[in-house]
């Protein structure tokens, strides 16, 4: 069966790099022109990118921090509210009530992974089920970066590892067996050597862009011979979203994006006593 081709809608779309410093549209509008020209079933496929923001959301909907949600998520505080109330419709993929079930259980409270890492696992399990191809390799590409960051992170630190790690496959089974420098994945998943070189950077701020770098490469190897498929735009959507974001960083967005991150660091490790100046985490 043929998929669904789009020449106009992608003939018309500026071309982009990843240090663009002149779109001039916004990622909110351009999802409202995705959801306008691309098919319904193949828009399904779209949401599956924007449902990390809608994770983002579910952590500060559970926080009752709604004057933090973002607004690329797929679906809004009013469904929030709504799908977590006797009024539910089931519109939200299964793994997010889920998760509230698992975050209100209060004899589940003292678990050993972060609620981040939680929801982070049910989302791999729910999303790399897809049919897409180019989505598979897109969000399993995804998964083992952050799986080989968190492992580099736990040898630095000497924090076991397990606990940490999201989802299942030889990549996770390398990192919690192999003792060399790069998990013995050098033949099957070279990109490590890059992973491990880039994660001595002491700049947070270049590390996760130089990772962005590396996810935009990734996304025109798998994307080489695709041109007007539903997969063109996925990529597409994905290359404006890392430039988008840049684009936004503004020096202050920058600080607190690098808060974020030392945020998150906490939440998943717990830093030993060496690893602090002055009381507080570097």
């Amino acid at each position: 069966m043929f998929g669904n081709y789009y020449h106009y809608f992608i003939a018309g779309l500026p071309e982009i790099f990843f240090d663009d410093s002149e779109i001039n549209f916004r990622m909110p509008e351009f999802k409202k022109e995705l959801e306008e020209h691309i098919k319904p079933q193949d828009y399904k496929l779209i949401e599956l990118l924007f449902l990390y923001y809608d994770n983002e959301n579910l952590l500060h909907f559970l926080k009752e921090e709604f004057g933090h949600f973002n607004e690329l998520g797929n679906y809004s505080v009013a469904d929030f509210e709504i799908e977590f109330s006797d009024e539910r419709k089931n519109i939200f993929p299964a793994y997010m009530y889920e998760f509230y079930e698992f975050y209100k259980d209060e004899e589940r409270q003292n678990i050993d992974k972060s609620w981040e890492n939680i929801l982070t696992e049910m989302y791999f399990d729910y999303v790399l089920k897809t049919k897409n191809d180019f989505l598979k390799q897109w969000f399993e590409f995804n998964m083992n970066v952050k799986n080989i960051l968190t492992a580099i992170n736990c040898r630095k630190f000497n924090f076991s590892l397990e606990k940490h790690l999201i989802g299942k496959n030889f990549i996770t089974e390398s990192l919690q067996k192999n003792t060399s420098k790069d998990f013995g994945l050098d033949v099957d998943f070279p990109v490590v050597i890059d992973i491990i070189n880039l994660s001595e950077k002491e700049n947070i701020l270049a590390l996760e862009k130089d990772l962005d770098l590396l996810r935009w490469k990734k996304i025109d190897e798998i994307t080489l011979f695709e041109y007007f498929s539903i997969d063109a735009v996925l990529a597409y959507t994905l290359k404006l979203d890392i430039a988008y974001r840049w684009l936004l960083l503004s020096e202050e967005e920058g600080r607190r994006f690098f808060k974020q991150i030392i945020s998150d660091l906490k939440t998943s490790f717990e830093f030993p006593k060496e690893f602090t100046i002055n009381g507080k985490n570097k």
